[in-house]
């Protein structure tokens, strides 16, 4: 199961409500049992108290502030209803225990009055080397009258602590939270709004050490960026004159050579001669198409190429019948099958498409079958394997980056490139819609 992906806003209010519902939620506990805790030991105090009047000769007056309390050195001395069912006296000294009373009849049904109930605090305790044992008797009435002005004004003050509580965890919250997101929205803005100016000028205060150094880490990564592109492009407009300056001269001079060569009759033709000008075209013109397809890869402006109505079935006859020279001395059987087409697409780009997939395949192609078939926008160009072994002629041409740069190209154009290899076949298929 996925994990939601929140957002650090998300996440810091989650957190901070959390922690404020935690902590508002244990001390309403604490307090309570602070609470209980307390009024446990008062009662303990004052029976502990009337033990020490006692044995004093202090609790003698019907009108003493002890007259509720029954203190007696031994057990049976307790209130009868009590003893019957304690039989046991309590063996730990000063331990606060209690004892709730039900009126028989109202275990057999019947309607019980409420001072048939009854609760017993009870303890033992040692006063001058004399035991005693001390009990108090709470009916309902005074456990209501005494539960409503103690524990009311209590839970008055608690809940007063509590609401304080919440309301100051509450704004505490809202401000760490307006004072930790909202610098890391700036940045968020401020790295979508970098461009060619803004990374020219200094990084804003983002409050925070790590924020500001994450987003040094930003801006240098983009001007890194942006001097390698700024070198890349620099270097295709230089490439652009440079490299296919010689590879003309090449190939000027080559079909001057050739011109000559026809004309001058009289001069004994050397084959050895004739076939190292004919590597050197053939390399000058694969060196000419994989220049300008290297060249074109790295244009941005791709989509805003000239679209024109190009005759594709024409097309690829012309590419076929240019390249046709690398078929030169092989068995190689070259099947050419299209239909009348018309498509409206960048030609330069199809030229370049195409003609790498034309050409990579005669070039390793050494035995065998090439078909070039087109149907409608689908084009698809099968051949066999074999390479060469005893010619060096192809083979040192060196154009196995001729599919890479298909694909990359189809890519970029939007096209659809697939290619199957089996071990005798190599299929490739490209549909321009």
């Amino acid at each position: 199961m996925k994990a939601p992906n929140l957002s650090l806003r998300a996440v810091l209010m989650l957190t901070f409500a959390s922690v404020a519902l935690i902590l508002v939620l244990g001390y309403s506990f604490v307090s309570s049992r602070y609470l209980l805790a307390g009024m446990d030991t008062l009662i303990t105090e004052n029976l502990v108290r009337a033990a020490v009047a006692e044995s004093r000769g202090e609790f003698v007056s019907e009108h003493s502030i002890y007259s509720s309390f029954r203190v007696t050195p031994d057990w049976q001395g307790q209130p009868q209803d009590m003893t019957t069912r304690i039989a046991e006296p309590p063996q730990t000294l000063d331990q606060l225990q209690q004892l709730r009373i039900e009126d028989d009849a109202q275990s057999e049904g019947e309607s019980a009055d409420e001072n048939d109930r009854k609760m017993y605090f009870y303890l033992m305790t040692e006063q001058a080397g004399e035991r005693y044992y001390v009990s108090y008797q709470v009916s309902p009435d005074k456990v209501s009258q005494l539960v409503f002005e103690n524990v009311t004004g209590s839970l008055k003050v608690l809940a007063a602590i509590g609401l304080g509580s919440v309301l100051l965890i509450s704004l505490l919250v809202w401000w760490l939270w307006r004072r930790m997101t909202q610098p890391v929205t700036e940045l968020g803005a401020w790295a979508r709004s970098l461009n060619e100016t803004s990374l020219q000028q200094d990084i804003p205060d983002f409050r925070y050490r790590d924020l500001n150094e994450f987003a040094a880490i930003v801006r240098n990564s983009l001007v890194s960026v942006r001097d390698a592109l700024d070198r890349e492009q620099t270097f295709l407009r230089h490439a652009s004159h440079e490299l296919r300056t010689p590879i003309s001269v090449i190939r000027n001079n080559i079909q001057l050579i050739s011109t000559l060569k026809q004309r001058s009759v009289e001069t004994e033709t050397n084959p050895k001669e004739l076939a190292a000008i004919e590597r050197i075209d053939r390399a000058s013109l694969t060196m000419k198409h994989l220049t300008e397809t290297l060249l074109w890869l790295g244009r941005e402006d791709h989509e805003d190429l000239p679209q024109t109505d190009v005759q594709l079935d024409q097309l690829l006859e012309s590419l076929a019948e240019e390249l046709k020279y690398l078929l030169q001395g092989k068995d190689v059987e070259l099947e050419v099958t299209t239909e009348a087409s018309i498509s409206t697409l960048p030609e330069a780009a199809a030229r370049i498409v195409f003609g790498n997939l034309i050409r990579n395949a005669f070039q390793h192609t050494w035995a065998g079958k090439v078909e070039i078939r087109q149907t409608g926008d689908l084009v698809t160009v099968v051949n066999t394997l074999e390479s060469s072994d005893g010619d060096d002629s192809v083979s040192d041409l060196g154009f196995g980056l001729g599919l890479a740069l298909t694909a990359k190209l189809c890519e970029q154009l939007g096209w659809k490139f697939d290619q199957q290899q089996t071990a005798t076949h190599w299929h490739s298929d490209v549909r321009l819609s």
